[in-house]
């Protein structure tokens, strides 16, 4: 009778645990599949409509975004001056992407396209961190270099973008790569003004 009602205990026990641990599995797993379509955004290969719709994954992926922006804390930059930012960054892609999905009648797909924009920022932020790195260490050639690393870097960047707005607010490209463009026009401006 002992033997049975351990084993019972311990079935429970098991069960118990495998409810508990699947919510936190099948987050994960969400943003591993998240991951994986950021980066074939980034290649051009993937659309937000592919994401998973989870605002966990959008946690998740704001969450390893301000990790990887610490990384630039520097002399010239500080950890509030890179947090601030980063939040309006993240702040001007949410409307961005509130007022076309709006247009669109489409706002259901809101936090798969806030997904797609915050994912791809963390992905092109990850690949550039060790770049500028490796550039900014080198001789006096590498400042030329950098300035054509830094170009092609940015129309990687415009291009991803302006593919993220055509296919979720569903225009045309050339309506796309404006937004894109005046995002970072504007984004650059307010920087600037903010933080000379």
């Amino acid at each position: 009778m002992v033997f049975l009602t351990h084993s019972f205990s311990r079935v429970i026990v098991l069960c118990f645990e495998v409810v508990m641990m699947s919510p936190m599995q099948n987050i994960f797993g969400q943003w591993l599949v998240s991951l994986k379509h950021y980066i074939l955004m980034c290649l051009l290969l993937s659309s937000p409509q592919r994401l998973p719709y989870s605002l966990y994954c959008v946690g998740l992926t704001g969450l390893s975004y301000f990790l990887i922006g610490l990384l630039l804390v520097d002399t010239e930059r500080s950890y509030a001056v890179v947090c601030a930012q980063i939040a309006l960054e993240l702040g001007m892609l949410a409307l961005i992407s509130y007022i076309g999905l709006r247009w669109k009648d489409s706002l259901s797909r809101f936090l798969q396209t806030f997904s797609a924009l915050l994912g791809i920022n963390v992905v092109i932020t990850a690949a550039t961190i060790p770049v500028y790195n490796l550039f900014a260490n080198s001789s006096s050639d590498g400042d030329n270099l950098l300035i054509y690393v830094t170009l092609a870097i940015l129309i990687w960047n415009l291009a991803v973008l302006s593919l993220i707005f055509k296919r979720a607010f569903e225009i045309k490209a050339h309506l796309s790569s404006m937004i894109s463009i005046s995002y970072f026009f504007i984004y650059q401006f307010i920087v600037i003004w903010f933080y000379p």
